[in-house]
């Protein structure tokens, strides 16, 4: 019903966000719950630090994934990128937790990474699409985003699903280790379950978006920017463009 995937799977966002939010709240709507991780109070706590490790628009995901743990959790992030993190000798121990994130589950770099990081002790998350995927079956624990079948070059479902995980898993900490208040808990969970609509709307000024393309697409260079989060969002932005125009762009903060 759509001209080509990409265009399908950007209509798909709202589904999938209410699928991966869905999967991980309470009947009554009102807390986050990863039964797959089974982790206690205790467990979270013991983590002295997170390292989140992915490529190209996982790693972006995870980058928002670090400001939501450090700001509502207060654990200290470090993301690196997959291809780099094997070569780093990072400072790993059996206190670490090492998130990977990857929409297929089978990024190469990503996979040794997580080897890498097992050989030192550390505890490994995997968050990923694709269920019994060679990530998946290695990591200790595994988050499923539920985002369906991604076929075009541009992950644009997946990407979304990645960020409603760390967030969620960022407020599931803070939750456990007392580091939010149940008012701002609240509003987070509230703001998340309106994330679809949300998406509908902005989905409704197509026509918008098509006069700017017609505009800009003679361009021989672009430059995408913004501050804090909206950075991290105009970095993968940036990269939407490039990789599906092969127009020259830039992200700066």
């Amino acid at each position: 019903g759509y001209e080509h995937f990409m265009l399908k799977e950007i209509h798909d966002q709202p589904k999938a966000v209410r699928d991966t939010f869905g999967t991980h709240i309470s009947e009554d709507g009102k807390t986050v719950i990863f039964d797959e991780l089974n982790w206690t109070a205790d467990d979270v706590a013991a983590f002295n630090k997170i390292l989140i490790v992915a490529c190209g628009t996982a790693y972006h995901a995870g980058e928002v994934g670090k400001v939501a743990i450090e700001k509502l959790a207060k654990i200290p992030v470090i993301t690196d990128i997959a291809s780099e993190f094997r070569y780093n000798d990072p400072f790993i121990d059996e206190n670490t937790l090492v998130i990977l994130i990857s929409q297929s589950g089978e990024t190469a770099d990503t996979l040794a990474a997580l080897r890498e990081s097992k050989n030192k002790g550390a505890k490994i998350l995997a968050v990923t699409n694709v269920v019994g995927s060679s990530i998946a079956r290695e990591a200790d624990k595994v988050i499923y985003t539920l985002a369906g079948p991604e076929i075009a070059v541009a992950s644009t479902k997946a990407y979304i699903s990645q960020l409603v995980t760390v967030i969620m898993l960022a407020l599931d900490f803070a939750k456990k280790l007392g580091t939010i208040e149940d008012s701002e808990y609240s509003k987070y969970i509230e703001e998340l379950k309106t994330m679809p609509e949300k998406i509908d709307e902005t989905l409704k000024s197509e026509s918008i978006t098509e006069r700017i393309a017609e505009a800009i697409k003679e361009d021989k260079s672009m430059f995408f920017i913004g501050r804090g989060l909206d950075f991290l969002s105009v970095k993968e932005g940036a990269l939407k463009l490039k990789e599906i125009s092969y127009i020259h762009t830039e992200a700066f903060p």
